[in-house]
């Protein structure tokens, strides 16, 4: 199959300005950490093909917006018909974790409630200068009924895992969406993000029970 006819799927990545998402964008596309970049004006655009589970290939179209309150404007036509929203949040800026609840319920109210949500915590790398345990991420997860992980843009750590993630969310949207329950979409999204949830969970119990 040529990737021109490869299904595609809409891919949001939103959040608070300065978190992180165009880093982390960067490092999935072209494999590379910049750390002086600016700002996103806008809205940028990429795409890339992802490979699923059991050989199926989506295009993922992956739509950068800017997190700065006076470009909010250009969001809700972009999160009408998309598949899967990454709201990004900085691990070392507690602000931007506390601005998740207004972020999540944002992308539901202007998706439709279509669009399936993955929580993507920032500089994961960033040990030291950590202000969000991932007791509290998780909790946050199963309040909204959400997946929530982390990634770090400089590493390259959980970035692989966080698109594949996404493609597979996309996958099950989009099989939702041509169902005449227009809800269903939302609750197959949910479901699987929350059987990624416990798996990663367990992941982690085990990597340290193991170290």
């Amino acid at each position: 199959m040529s990737e021109d006819s490869l299904d595609k799927a809409k891919v949001v990545v939103a959040g608070d300005g300065y978190v992180g998402k165009t880093a982390l964008l960067t490092r999935y596309l072209f494999g590379r950490f910049i750390s002086d970049y600016h700002f996103t004006v806008g809205i940028d655009f990429h795409s890339k093909a992802v490979t699923l589970p059991g050989n199926k290939a989506i295009r993922l179209q992956l739509w950068d917006t800017a997190g700065q309150e006076r470009f909010r404007a250009l969001l809700p036509s972009y999160l009408r018909d998309c598949c899967v929203v990454l709201v990004a949040y900085d691990l070392t800026n507690k602000q931007s974790f506390n601005g998740l609840a207004f972020w999540i319920e944002y992308v539901r109210r202007h998706s439709n409630n279509q669009a399936a949500i993955i929580i993507v915590g920032t500089k994961s790398d960033l040990t030291n200068d950590r202000q969000v345990s991932r007791a509290e991420a998780e909790k946050l997860g199963e309040t909204f009924g959400v997946v929530v992980t982390e990634a770090s843009a400089l590493s390259g750590d959980g970035i692989n895992e966080l698109f594949q993630l996404a493609g597979q969310l996309a996958a099950q949207v989009r099989l939702a969406k041509a169902k005449p329950d227009l809800d269903d979409a939302r609750k197959t999204a949910i479901k699987l993000s929350l059987e990624h949830h416990k798996m990663v969970k367990n992941k982690h119990f085990i990597k340290r029970c193991c170290m």
